[in-house]
């Protein structure tokens, strides 16, 4: 028997929608057939469907975390091809990516595995296919889609998404920026119901992906790649590793969390092509650039390793960021200047920035009563202004965007006379 967790007001959708509920972004899409999601409680929700052409219900978060965890219980009872998986997607390059911890009559994708991955008390193989000119999140396209399936199927559990994405990696299946992570059940051409009566989503380093929480005092982002593949970063704080990132090709950003001190990012495994280039770190909403540090012994310059003000890291060394100690009056800036003081800072962070994900083209900041913000810019990931305004000479309450041209994920960056704020936003 199907029996439902959710509660009497529970949200039921028949039709293809995306929104927010429960503290997560859900999407119900199918192409034929019959079938409803309902949305219940924090991450919990169910779908039935029948004679279904293609169906999938979710749950989750937009973009999500390279180092995200699931821990998930469900009832599942598919009648036909179905799978019961974290799903989602990343840009540059367009991937689409599956965890299969369950499935109905047939187990996906086919074919001879690439390698193995073992964690969270089971065994998932590997796969890589391609999808050509199919439907994805970049209208129809050709894409590759990365899978690992779990040899016993399962119906509960945690799913450390760092150790399959670190395991892809290894074996050349390169990602992108994440556009989600979502706890997802899919029908093809079948029937089923499944209820998904608890759900929770939160960090976890995996083994040797990016950093666990572990009670540290603050969260870093760290924007890196490779350029072989399998290149390794340690974090240090103070001359001791609080944290491992290994790199892909693709440029990412990788969450991790350090206490305060003197940050290094130490490269440790040169050799053959393998070398680092590392964009940027953000900490308390602050961004230092890689090129921007004196300190930096893991660059070749001048004939022999060791140099200064260069992203790259051809040698085993490391780049010095300096104290990320935050001070409840006053900072200390990557260039060495006072920073804003705490009164500006938290002002600026009061901004409101709507909708967020974007629907209709048309992004809202609302600055009312932030005298602040001097300068508003709608940037990519990597750094290109694709919207400005100067704010020096106006009064502007609200400010509006038109992104209609735009889709994926994209950084809004408010300036005020010695700082900034960066807030992510997605466009759809």
């Amino acid at each position: 028997m199907f029996s439902l967790s959710l509660n009497s007001n529970a949200q039921t959708i028949c039709n293809n929608d995306v929104g927010s509920s429960g503290g997560y972004t859900y999407e119900y899409w199918k192409d034929s057939g019959n079938g409803c999601m309902t949305l219940g409680s924090g991450g919990t929700f169910s779908v039935n469907w029948s004679n279904i052409g293609n169906l999938l219900a979710r749950k989750g978060i937009r973009p999500g975390s390279m180092n995200q965890t699931v821990t998930y219980g469900a009832n599942y009872q598919p009648s036909g091809n179905s799978y019961l998986c974290v799903y989602g997607w990343t840009t540059g390059p367009l991937v689409e990516y599956y965890i299969v911890d369950s499935w109905g009559s047939w187990r996906p994708p086919g074919g001879t595995p690439k390698g193995t991955v073992t964690t969270d008390g089971g065994t998932y193989d590997i796969y890589e296919t391609t999808r050509t000119n199919q439907p994805s999140i970049e209208g129809n396209r050709t894409f590759q889609q990365y899978w690992s399936v779990r040899r016993s199927k399962r119906t509960s559990g945690t799913i450390t998404c760092a150790n399959h994405f670190n395991a892809w990696a290894s074996l050349g299946m390169n990602m992108g920026n994440l556009y989600e992570v979502s706890l997802t059940v899919e029908g093809y051409q079948s029937s089923g119901t499944c209820d998904v009566y608890s759900m929770s989503m939160g960090t976890g380093s995996g083994n040797g992906g990016g950093g666990s929480g572990g009670g540290r005092a603050y969260t870093l982002t760290v924007r890196a790649r490779g350029l072989a593949g399998g290149e390794h970063l340690n974090v240090l704080i103070n001359n001791e590793v609080q944290s491992e990132i290994n790199l892909s090709t693709s440029w990412n950003n990788y969450e991790v969390y350090v206490d305060p001190g003197d940050l290094n990012l130490e490269f440790d495994n040169d050799g053959g092509s393998r070398d680092v280039e590392v964009d940027w770190i953000e900490i308390h909403g602050q961004t230092r650039q890689a090129e921007n540090m004196s300190y930096n012994t893991a660059v070749y310059q001048n004939g022999s390793c060791g140099g200064s003000y260069s992203q790259m890291m051809h040698c085993n060394g490391r780049i010095g960021f300096g104290d990320i100690t935050y001070q409840s009056n006053n900072r200390v800036l990557s260039s060495g200047r006072s920073a804003l003081n705490e009164d500006e800072l938290i002002s600026l962070q009061s901004l409101k920035i709507f909708p967020n994900p974007i629907n209709n083209g048309q992004l809202s900041i609302n600055l009312i009563g932030i005298e602040e913000a001097k300068h508003i810019a709608l940037t990519d990931l990597n750094g290109k202004i694709l919207r400005e305004v100067d704010l020096n000479s106006k009064n502007n309450s609200l400010v509006e965007f038109d992104v209609s041209m735009y889709s994926g994920l994209y950084l809004v960056r408010v300036k005020g006379d010695k700082d900034q704020i960066v807030r992510k936003v997605m466009i759809k």
